[in-house]
């Protein structure tokens, strides 16, 4: 007999359940590492949802704010127009100018 199969074997036959075992620690770190990969892609997924969901919020809060600002344009345009500038004025107590009367200066 070889040296080599005394010293793996003792020169006895290798009891079964020793391989079984090696399948069953294959198999259960198997496992372990698909859960943990499962567990992985659960927190991503679930990240994922979370920050897609403060997107759409954050879209709507936007378009909400979009729709205030063109609101708040139309009313500047309407108060900036000459007619409500003139009845503003006129409520005021200011008057159109009748004459204009221009001082000339002499050059320096």
């Amino acid at each position: 007999m070889s040296v080599l199969w005394r010293q793996t074997t003792h020169g006895v036959q290798r009891r079964p359940e020793t391989a079984s075992r090696t399948t069953a620690k294959l198999i259960l770190m198997g496992a372990l590492v698909a859960g943990l990969l499962a567990a992985a892609f659960l927190a991503l997924t679930t990240s994922t949802v979370r920050l897609s969901g403060e997107i759409w919020a954050a879209h709507h809060e936007m378009a909400r704010i979009q729709r205030a600002n063109s609101l708040l344009e139309a009313e500047i345009a309407r108060l900036s127009s000459i007619p409500v500038l003139q009845e503003r004025s006129r409520a005021l107590g200011y008057e159109r100018a009748g004459t204009l009367d221009f001082i000339e200066m002499g050059a320096p």
